[in-house]
């Protein structure tokens, strides 16, 4: 689905600065940022460290996705390449060197390697959610060659798009339910309808809906009809959509939208028995077809249901809702328990890269509003979600601080590419959607030239995860700290030897001689104790016979201080 070649090269310039011992290559560090540390003592006494083994287990098969970091974008309101004010697949195109310019060398770049673009296809709508052509690009946004070229484009930056697909519903405005008006007509059963009102309602309303003398079915309102994929007709021609974007436009994958709400079962119209198994065939038989096509799915729900849909293969991948609370939750009120909690919960869960890790999406607020607007606390949820195991999502706006609250046109307002009004770099014309507060600072152009902004802070973030193979595909081992608002981790790659600590504070104020215990772990050696993200100097962990380590002291950390120290020996 990407280019295996331009992965390989990638990863030949960023792994190839230092070898270290056991046979783990790791890279050279990005520079450091942040607060001074206080060193810990030492100890005269060396401690008897776990062996480091004399080979390596080899790399297991990871899917392509697995080590990658995604980009939501709402074209919409991403770039405008006309000047008509909408965002458009052209000015998304023109500004991808902004977003991965495909030399690693490079620090002007935030370093994503796949995009999901929100709902491309013929609408009605601004938001594009109730579709009238599944085959055709909105004419707002482009031409289907558009779409085509800006693939090309991203693939020869290592770059993979993945669209949204809208299975769940169509517009009331499509051809098909225009037809399904009339009682016995082709398109009749393409849609639920019932000759009596059911008389029950979903969480936010109404789903039973009059026209003439039948109701027909619509989970989220009137103007979505909920298409009937229990008709062998309707799966058929989904299959068909679904092998049309890719293997005639060129992507990789979809996220689907709505994924628990396909098909009900009476009142019970979520997480039906009938919706897994027609998700288990739709992605056996596209990724039959085409081996490698992603399908992430937007399941709103807990950790467990959400991740059954993995487990029993109706997915590869559900995006982790109870996680992304939790991190902002977490850092709202200084709380690392109830963090590591969910945390081993979620690990516990799902199966390896069977998770999207995101902190907000385009029907949620904005971090920098759920954060209270303090910057220092939205670097450190970008350094959770980023040193995440799972497969993070990145919504965009969120590396500028682009603040939001709802309704829902208000968080998904224009990118600001400049301080400049009143297009912002957005566009030469009026904004389709009034601009953010805050927008002549948090901006690309404003925080490009400042390393202590946000944007610098996720790219140096996104570099660092993707140089780390323990931050990018390791496996995540919690640690005790002594302190209620330290929240630590091991992440630690076994096929490399690659280890890095995850250490943040997740206070509004410092803490002092903070000390880390792992009874057991995966570390072995002398570990290098590089501060790899923060600043400062730091004694690394007398490393334990049990490959952990006990009360290593960490010293002071400032309010919200992150800090990932390199751990490989």
């Amino acid at each position: 689905m990407s280019s295996p070649l331009l992965r390989r090269l990638a990863a030949v310039v960023v792994v190839s600065s230092l070898v270290v011992a056991c046979g783990a290559t790791v890279p050279s560090p990005p520079p450091s940022v942040g607060p001074t540390v206080t060193p810990s003592s030492g100890s005269s006494i060396a401690p008897i460290a776990a062996a480091c083994p004399a080979s390596r287990p080899a790399a297991p098969e990871r899917p392509w996705w697995s080590d990658r970091v995604f980009y939501e974008v709402f074209v919409r309101s991403f770039a405008d390449s006309n000047g008509d004010g909408i965002g458009d697949l052209r000015g998304l195109m023109d500004h991808l060197d902004a977003l991965n310019d495909g030399d690693p060398a490079t620090t002007t770049d935030l370093g994503v390697t796949a995009l999901w673009l929100m709902p491309i296809a013929t609408s009605p709508s601004y938001h594009g959610y109730d579709v009238t052509d599944y085959r055709t690009v909105d004419p707002d946004y482009g031409t289907n060659e558009d779409f085509k070229a800006l693939v090309a484009a991203a693939k020869s930056r290592g770059i993979d798009v993945i669209v949204d697909l809208v299975m769940n519903h169509t517009s009331v405005d499509h051809p098909w339910f225009q037809d399904a008006r009339t009682p016995g007509s082709k398109h009749d059963d393409w849609y639920v309808w019932s000759k009596t009102d059911p008389g029950y309602g979903g969480p936010a309303g109404p789903v039973w809906h009059q026209l003439g003398d039948r109701w027909y079915y619509g989970y989220f309102w009137e103007g979505m009809p909920d298409l009937n994929l229990a008709n062998g007709a309707v799966t058929a021609e989904m299959d068909s959509i679904a092998r049309f974007w890719v293997d005639e436009m060129g992507a990789s994958g979809f996220r689907l939208d709505a994924a628990r709400n396909l098909i009900e079962d009476g009142p019970k119209l979520e997480n039906t028995p009938a919706t897994f198994a027609w998700l288990e065939g739709f992605r056996s038989r596209l990724q039959t077809a085409d081996p490698g096509a992603l399908l992430v799915g937007e399941v709103w729900d807990t950790t467990s249901v959400a991740a059954s849909y993995v487990k029993d293969g109706a997915l590869d991948m559900a995006f982790e809702f109870p996680l992304a609370s939790s991190i902002l939750s977490a850092i709202r009120l200084g709380d690392a328990e109830s963090l590591r909690n969910v945390q081993a919960e979620v690990t516990a869960a799902y199966p390896a890269s069977g998770y999207g890790a995101f902190l907000t999406n385009h029907d949620q607020d904005r971090v920098m509003d759920v954060l209270a607007r303090d910057p220092a606390a939205a670097k450190q949820a970008a350094t959770l979600l980023l040193t995440n195991p799972g497969v993070p999502f990145v919504y965009y706006g969120e590396e500028v601080g682009l603040r939001g609250r709802k309704p829902d046109e208000e968080i998904r307002t224009p990118m600001p590419w400049t301080g400049e009004a009143p297009g912002y770099g957005f566009t030469t014309g009026t904004p389709w959607e009034a601009m953010a507060e805050d927008v002549a600072t948090s901006n690309v152009a404003a925080q490009t030239g400042d390393p202590t902004s946000l944007l610098s802070w996720y790219r140096t973030l996104i570099s660092l995860r993707s140089a780390r193979p323990a931050l990018s595909v390791g496996d995540l081992t919690p640690v005790e700290a002594s302190s209620s608002s330290v929240y630590a981790s091991v992440r630690h790659d076994p096929a490399t030897g690659d280890a890095v600590a995850v250490i943040s504070n997740l206070a509004d104020e410092p803490v002092s001689g903070v000390t880390l215990s792992l009874a057991a772990g995966p570390l072995c050696g002398e570990p290098n104790g590089t501060i790899l993200l923060g600043d400062g100097a730091i004694t690394p962990p007398p490393v334990n016979a049990s490959g952990g380590f006990d009360a290593w002291l960490v010293g002071d950390l400032a309010a919200h201080q992150d800090l990932v120290v390199d751990l490989s020996p």
